[in-house]
């Protein structure tokens, strides 16, 4: 029983500190979605669950390239790719496919912008 403790004690800080965003994780996110919120005038409710779900979206795309070690440009694409299929369904499931589509667009203007 007490290994059991101890295990899950220090099992709870490494899960929770994992799935939290680095400051330049932070910033690029904050970059992107403000570009895409002042071009396509997003509300408020919009908005604030683009940029939810766009930083929780980088902070996953890390975490699987550490999880499964990839080093290699296609390893981090195919990644990259989930990443972007997976923020697509949620904007789509939300605001509409037409709408999803120009806010990826528009993320995807703001990256090469920089």
């Amino acid at each position: 029983m007490k290994k059991i403790i101890i295990l899950i004690t220090l099992l709870i800080p490494c899960l929770t500190f994992s799935q939290t965003a680095t400051k330049s994780q932070e910033n690029r996110s904050n970059m992107i979605t403000s570009y895409v919120i002042e071009k396509l005038e997003l509300n408020q409710e919009n908005a604030d669950f683009f940029r939810k779900v766009h930083l929780f979206q980088i902070v996953d795309n890390a975490l699987k390239i550490k999880e499964n070690n990839a080093t290699s440009a296609e390893e981090k694409r195919i990644i990259y790719r989930k990443g972007y299929e997976n923020l697509k369904a949620k904007l789509s499931e939300k605001m509409g496919n037409k709408k999803a589509l120009a806010i990826l667009r528009t993320a995807n203007e703001a990256r090469t912008k920089q």
